[in-house]
């Protein structure tokens, strides 16, 4: 399976890409999402950001009033360009996984994205630890992640049914018990500040999911 293209660079192709954000601006937002990934919102001072985006200080207060508003531009072409070019790039992997067994599948989509967030993990918890307080975030990236499975997964899931390889249950189901099982155990790491527990479960998730959606 093709290496996953990391969020940091992804976010520095769409930064590269709009012509409309000044560069110092770029700078900041390059310095915020890397400080904020290293040492944590809370732990992050206007002054580090400034210093490691090469400008002063001043630059950085009269774009942005307030380190929350900082974060925000930063989460902004987070949710609206870079998730969603990161959700289309595993889709086009998911689209290979077309001919594989249940099990098969649901080893290969769960150690593809347990790589992806072990590569990703210290911005992959800022993004977190926003979704979990922010509805609205939380949202759009639902609904930007939706029809990318309904288009890519469902066929296979359809498939598998067919065969009877696969539970008489609605595929928006199956992903609902995929997507929370996985998700619940990433938060918990997350939580605990440690993402190797996350990777020591990984075996069992793909066991549990496994039988749970086997055909009675």
């Amino acid at each position: 399976m093709e290496k996953n293209t990391d969020i940091r660079t992804a976010f520095e192709q769409v930064m590269a890409a709009d012509h409309e954000i000044p560069a110092k601006q770029k700078q900041v937002l390059a310095a915020s999402l890397a400080l904020f990934a290293e040492q944590g919102f809370a732990n992050t001072t206007t002054k580090q950001i400034a210093d490691r985006a090469g400008v002063a200080e001043g630059t950085v207060y009269r774009r942005y009033k307030t380190k929350d508003e900082l974060l925000a531009a930063l989460l902004k072409p987070m949710v609206t360009t870079v998730l969603p070019r990161l959700m289309r790039e595993f889709a086009q992997q998911v689209a290979t996984m077309r001919n594989l067994t249940r099990h098969q599948l649901l080893t290969a989509l769960i150690e593809n994205r347990a790589a992806f967030l072990a590569e990703n993990w210290p911005v992959g918890k800022v993004l977190l630890n926003e979704m979990m307080i922010q509805p609205v975030l939380r949202q759009a990236v639902i609904q930007n992640a939706a029809p990318i499975i309904q288009k890519t997964l469902y066929p296979i899931l359809d498939r598998l049914r067919a065969q009877q390889e696969l539970a008489a249950v609605p595929n928006d189901m199956v992903v609902q018990f995929i997507v929370g099982t996985v998700l619940t155990n990433v938060m918990r790491a997350n939580l605990q500040d440690d993402f190797a527990l996350f990777n020591q479960r990984v075996p069992f998730l793909i066991d549990f999911l496994d039988r749970g959606l086997a055909p009675s």
